[in-house]
């Protein structure tokens, strides 16, 4: 292992790489792609059956807050107020606060009332989690048995004479005239509004190996007595195929217990204690980072790490979960997490070359490209052939190619978007009633296309219809963008306190906000003129020292080094101020906080992922590849450093920087474009509602990669409670940094990945609250402690839950 292993070993050490299955796409009130469609239930991810049978009652009360009693007319009518389709604990939920709020709904269920308990394994211990959640629902709920679980459901809906057409399989669900329509094997149901409660109805995932179709092979485990002195192999390693093993192994057969990963970390502990205590007893054999390659009629042949082996068998339970019905939702249209189709790719295009206009268009040169062009014919002609009479200058001394390059790059993605954009525009408004469908939904994409709108008037007006000094160009797209920055900043930050009711997220966006308003705005183009030049004049030390460029000086005090490196060096207190800002006192605060005191809390970058980029963390790249690529950004640093050595040499006269140095000019304009305009200017931001808010903090920022040293020393901690952690990945699917909090969480050990930035998502996104903000007393390196709840307690603002 070569020395640069060792480096990214070590910053990413610990870190264990989830990778997870798409759900439906659903916004906060639980709505997918389709208008009036919603999911409850363990589509949401949550599965558990207390918290699916409030979810039906509750959406239900959201969906229609006011009891009504049914309308004369509407008793005939053959369109529902609601249809719901499942008929498990979320699916009678709804239907009883249906009946008891007077709303005209159905259930279709595709097999029989409560299929998904019938299916457990006979005799199986039921659990109702989390204790301290009261049931809300009026479908009662009681801890015991299988049998006496379905026994109290039973006698409930047999009172509560419900509507419900069993063996009815829904297959397609569109809407026509605002009418959403239901086609079964039994007919076209009609109803406002469809409620989801199917849970993962699709088929058992398979193994895909030979002798899977051998009818000694089960996936589902209905009476382990059924079994007696066999030799079994289960195969998986969630809370199903562990308990199958227990009952089997309890019930006097001999488990192989296989599994494909070095441990486990779904299963919940009650069930981890009884499987291990059987091990213990050798009545369970488990074999860790193992798969089945061949189920044989008398054996199977399992490749271990050491090898294959061979094991007697005379049954096989594939207990590796269920896949989501996706053909239903392919053929209802309900887009999925991470699909990708012609919509999206249209969305991208625009999203990118919008960005890239903005970018290059800004450090390009402007000229009057419509001079002599009269007719609209004439200026559309002038425009197209811009490039080919504008003053380009191609020279590599003094950055003089650079804004020729920009004004290319500029004025083609100015074409690109014009296209992509109408093209937008006009699915936008195809598809209005998913895209405008909500006040909020309105709100959002109106304010995205004015802001579109402006900009592209203001690069055709200024940038190549130019009539003024060059300095105006400069100054009125940096002017205008600094604003819509702290307006867009604003207005999501709005959203996301609004949505999230907690005091950690009202006072983290609050911080974000003021000091975008005030350090990136006010200061640079409202007070630095007045207050500090024209008050203290040109040569005050105050001005040469702290602002050598002027107003733009203004960034580098919220925008340190080395993710701005153009204030360095630039005179002796810019050339000495960087190390302290960025080594003393940046350590200092993750040493006590963690990396997300700096992103979370007051960068610029940091806080429009956090506002704008809220709605779309679930879109973040996580696996292997995209946790690999995070070590790009020790590749940027580096980059940055040379750089910053570069032109310090040539700013100090070491270098000599009037002589025009063609290596320092190009070396310093290749690091502006690739890494300033492209990387964290145009994908930063372009791929906001695709990749995720953080594509540029994960992988690009330089600031982000020295932090991430710093971090390896800090005390600041998310730690979880173990026993209440029920593995349903929703503190995984929702980080924007990609990190697997739920393989941490799920074992009780506190979460040090490098890369986390202090969100607070995974907390409140928790159904079991069961993580929580923490500072240990001293510095734990190599991550020893089991504390699993913080020393200020979990209803402390600073624990982030509240």
């Amino acid at each position: 292992m070569n020395i640069i292993t060792k480096y990214f070993y070590w910053l990413q050490k610990d870190n264990p790489v989830g990778v997870f299955e798409h759900y439906p796409e659903i916004n906060e009130k639980g709505e997918t792609s389709v208008p009036g469609v919603y999911v409850v239930g363990d589509l949401t991810g949550i599965p558990l059956l207390k918290l699916a049978n409030n979810g039906g009652a509750q959406i239900i009360g959201e969906l229609f807050p006011k009891h009504k009693p049914i309308e004369e007319n509407k008793k005939s009518s053959d369109v529902y107020d609601l249809a719901i389709v499942g008929a498990g604990p979320a699916g009678i939920s709804a239907a009883i606060e249906c009946k008891k709020r007077g709303i005209r709904y159905i259930v279709l269920e595709s097999s029989r009332i409560f299929n998904t308990i019938e299916n457990f394994p006979k005799g199986k211990p039921i659990v109702l989690k989390p204790e301290e959640t009261e049931n809300i629902s009026a479908l009662k709920m009681h801890e015991g048995t299988k049998e006496t679980l379905l026994e109290e459901l039973k006698t409930q809906i047999e009172k509560q004479k419900l509507l419900v057409e069993v063996d009815t399989i829904v297959q397609k669900i569109e809407r026509t005239n605002n009418i959403l329509q239901l086609e079964t094997n039994n007919g076209v149901y009609k109803a406002n509004s469809v409620l989801l409660a199917i849970g993962k109805s699709g088929n058992s995932r398979e193994l895909k190996v030979p002798g899977e179709s051998d009818p000694k092979v089960f996936n589902k485990l209905f009476d382990p007595t059924e079994f007696k002195n066999k030799n079994i192999l289960v195969v998986g390693g969630g809370d199903s195929a562990m308990e199958s093993s227990i009952a089997l192994a309890q019930s006097g057969n001999t488990i192989t217990h296989s599994y494909r990963k070095e441990q486990f970390s779904r299963p919940k502990e009650e069930n981890l204690i009884k499987f291990n205590d059987l091990v213990g007893e050798s009545r369970i054999n488990v074999m860790f980072e193992s798969t089945v390659k061949e189920i044989r009629e008398n054996d199977v042949v399992i490749k271990t790490k050491t090898g294959e082996e061979t094991v007697d068998n005379d049954a096989v339970f594939t207990l590796i979960g269920r896949e989501l019905p996706t053909p239903f939702f392919n053929r209802s249209k309900i887009r999925m997490e991470g699909e990708k189709g012609i919509l999206w790719w249209c969305f991208l295009i625009a999203s990118i070359s919008f960005f890239s206009l903005l970018y290059f268009g800004k450090s390009g040169i402007a000229f009057n490209a419509f001079s002599g062009a009269d007719t609209v014919l004439q200026k559309i002609g002038a425009y197209i052939t811009a490039p080919f009479h504008a003053p380009l200058n191609w020279t590599l001394s003094e950055y003089k190619w650079y804004p020729s390059l920009n004004f290319v790059f500029g004025w083609f993605s100015s074409i690109v978007f014009m296209a992509s954009g109408l093209a937008s525009l006009f699915f936008l408004i195809k598809e209005r009633s998913v895209y405008f469908g909500t006040p909020w939904n309105a709100v959002k994409y109106l304010y995205f296309i004015g802001v579109s709108v402006f900009f592209t008037w203001l690069y055709l007006s200024r940038s190549l219809n130019y009539k003024t000094g060059m300095a105006e160009w400069i100054e009125s797209p940096t002017y205008w963008y600094s604003l819509f920055y702290c307006v867009t900043m604003f207005i999501f930050s709005l959203r996301r306190a609004f949505v999230k009711k907690t005091r950690y997220i009202t006072l983290q966006m609050t911080s974000l906000v003021l000091i975008q308003i005030l350090f990136l705005f006010l200061l640079p183009f409202y007070l630095y003129e007045p207050l500090i030049h024209q008050n203290l004049g040109s040569d005050h030390w105050i001005v040469k020292e702290l602002f050598p460029s002027g107003k733009w000086s203004s960034f580098a005090f919220i925008l340190l080094w080395p993710l701005n490196l153009w204030e360095f060096g630039n005179s002796t207190f810019w050339t000495w101020f960087p190390f302290v800002q960025s080594g003393f006192i940046l350590f200092f605060l993750i040493r006590y906080y963690g990396k997300g005191v700096y992103c979370g809390w007051i960068c610029s970058c940091g806080g429009m992922a956090e506002s704008l980029g809220d709605e779309y963390r679930k879109k973040a790249p996580h696996g292997p590849t995209a946790k690999r690529l995070e070590n790009v950004g020790q590749w940027i640093l580096l980059f940055a450093i040379v750089t910053s050595a570069m032109m310090l040499l040539a700013k100090t006269g070491i270098w000599n920087w009037k002589s025009n140095s063609i290596v320092t000019y190009t070396f310093s304009a290749v690091y502006k474009f690739s890494i300033d305009v492209i990387f964290a200017g145009i994908l930063g931001l372009g791929v906001y509602f695709f990749l995720g808010g953080r594509v540029w903090c994960r992988y690009g920022c330089p600031l982000a990669a020295l932090m991430h040293i710093y971090a390896r020393f800090t005390r600041y901690r998310i730690v979880a409670e173990k026993k209440n952690c029920i593995s349903c990945e929703l503190c995984s699917r929702t980080c924007h940094m990609g990190i697997d909090v739920m393989a941490f969480a799920s074992k009780g050990i506190p979460m040090n990945d490098v890369e986390c930035v202090r969100c607070s998502a995974c907390i409140i996104e928790c159904p079991m609250d069961v993580l929580a903000f923490a500072k240990f007393e001293t510095c734990d390196i190599n991550n020893y402690s089991r504390e699993q709840i913080p020393s200020y307690g979990k209803n402390d603002w600073r624990a982030g839950l509240k």
